[in-house]
C-alpha cells in the first residue's frame, strides 16, 4: 500500500466518492508511475458533502476501490482549529496509525499547523519507521510574508511567528524523511541543506502524447504576422492572491497604449463577480472573457494551445501547475516577478517578467 494522508478533501455523495478533476488526474498518474508492489494508493483524507463544493471545483466520481486507487474519507473536514484539536484529531490519528501500520510507503507534507492532519500523520509514520516521502510545493514562508506586507503590524507579527513555526516544522520533516520532494530552487535553498535526501520537482503531469506537437506551436506563431490580437489566457481559481484583477488592469493600460491584446479567463471562484464588474467598468467587454470551469486533462491542454501566452500576475509567491500546463500547450509565460516566475524565466527562457513594484515598467513590457 502507498498511503497518502492529505488535507485535500474527499467529497461524499451517499455511496459515491468524488475528487476534483485535477486531483483525480494526479492520482492516476501517480498510480501509473508506481510499481505494482506498492499499489494500491490509499488516499486518507477528511471529507465534505459533495453539495458543499464551491463553483470553482469540477468533481469526478472515483469508486471507493477502483483501479489501484482507494479513497478513504476518515473524518469530516474540521472547520476550525478547535474542532480538530478537541474532536477530530484523536480519531484521525487512530485511523492514520492503523493505515500506516499496513503501509509500504507513506507520503505526506506539512499543511496548516492550526489543523495539522498531514503533519500528525507524518509524525506517526516516522514513529513507525516506515519509508517516507515528504512533499512541499510552495514556499509558504515567502508567500505569507508577501501577503502580509499591507496588513496591520499585529497581523504581520502573527504572520512572522507562524511562518517561523512552519519553517521549523518543514526542517524537522526533511531531516527525517527518506525522500523530500521540494518544488523549485527556492525551496531547495531553504530546506535542502537540512534534508536527508532532497530532490527538486515540478508539476509536469503529462504523458508525451498529450503535449501539443511542434507543428501546432509553429502555425500559431506564424499566424501572429496577421493582424490579430495576441491572445492571453489565465487558467485557475479566481481568488484574490492570484491577482487576476491586476492582470485586467495591466491589460487595460497596455491596450490604451496601442497593444492589441485580449484575455480569456478559465476557472471560477469567489472573485468572479468582482472581476466581471471590473471588466465592465473598464470597458473591456469582449476583450476579457470569462469561460468558467474546464475539466482538467488532455482536453484542457488542447484548449490552451489555441492561445499565445499564459498571463499570471499573483500578489505573492505562488507555484501553480498552470505554468507547466501552459508549457505542455506550447505557451510561454507572462507573469509577475514572484520567485517561481523568475526561476522559470532563468531556467527555461520562456517567460517575460513583470515587476510588481513598477507598474509603468510592467505595462511597457506587456506592450
Amino acid at each position: 500500500m502507498f498511503l497518502l494522508p492529505i488535507i485535500v478533501p474527499i467529497y461524499v455523495d451517499g455511496e459515491r466518492r468524488l475528487v476534483t478533476t485535477e486531483w483525480k488526474r494526479s492520482l492516476e498518474l501517480l498510480r501509473d508511475s508506481l510499481p505494482e508492489r506498492l499499489l494500491p494508493i490509499v488516499v486518507l483524507a477528511p471529507w465534505l458533502p459533495a453539495a458543499s463544493a464551491d463553483r470553482a471545483q469540477c468533481l469526478e466520481a472515483l469508486d471507493r476501490i477502483a483501479d489501484g486507487i482507494e479513497l478513504d474519507p476518515a473524518v469530516p473536514v474540521p472547520s476550525r482549529a478547535r474542532h480538530y484539536w478537541l474532536g477530530a484529531r484523536a480519531r484521525w490519528r487512530a485511523i492514520a496509525a492503523e493505515r500506516i501500520a499496513r503501509a509500504t510507503v507513506v507520503q505526506c507534507g506539512l499543511d496548516d499547523l492550526r489543523r495539522p492532519l498531514m503533519f500528525d500523520a507524518q509524525k506517526l509514520a516516522f514513529a513507525a519507521s516506515k519509508p517516507t516521502v515528504f512533499v512541499q510545493d510552495t514556499d509558504i514562508v515567502v508567500q505569507m510574508r508577501e501577503l502580509a506586507k499591507s496588513r496591520s503590524a499585529s497581523a504581520r507579527l502573527q504572520t512572522h511567528v507562524y511562518s517561523r513555526a512552519h519553517e521549523r516544522g518543514v526542517r524537522w520533516c526533511v531531516e527525517r524523511a527518506d525522500l523530500s520532494l521540494l518544488k523549485g530552487r527556492g525551496l531547495m535553498r531553504r530546506y535542502g541543506p537540512f534534508a536527508r535526501n532532497a530532490k527538486e520537482f515540478h508539476d509536469t503531469n503529462y504523458t508525451s502524447a498529450e503535449i501539443v506537437p511542434l507543428d501546432t506551436v509553429t502555425a500559431r506563431t506564424v499566424s501572429l504576422a496577421c493582424e490579430r490580437p495576441v491572445r492571453l489566457v489565465y487558467c485557475g481559481r479566481l481568488v484574490g492572491r492570484k491577482g487576476v484583477d491586476r492582470s485586467i488592469q495591466l491589460l487595460h493600460a497596455a491596450r490604451a497604449r496601442g497593444a492589441s491584446i485580449e484575455l480569456d479567463v478559465i476557472g471560477d471562484g469567489e472573485e468572479r463577480s468582482a472581476l466581471e464588474a471590473l471588466v465592465q467598468r473598464l470597458g473591456l467587454a469582449g476583450r476579457v472573457r470569462f469561460l468558467g470551469n474546464a475539466v482538467y486533462g488532455p482536453g484542457l491542454i488542447r484548449q490552451l494551445s489555441a492561445y499565445d501566452a499564459l498571463f499570471f500576475t499573483p500578489t505573492a509567491e505562488d507555484t501553480p501547475r498552470m505554468i507547466f500546463d501552459g508549457y505542455a500547450a506550447g505557451l510561454p509565460l507572462v507573469g509577475s516577478d514572484v520567485d517561481y516566475v523568475v526561476e522559470r524565466a532563468h531556467s527555461e527562457g520562456a517567460a517575460i517578467v513583470l515587476p510588481r513594484d513598477d507598474r509603468e515598467e510592467s505595462i511597457e513590457r506587456l506592450v
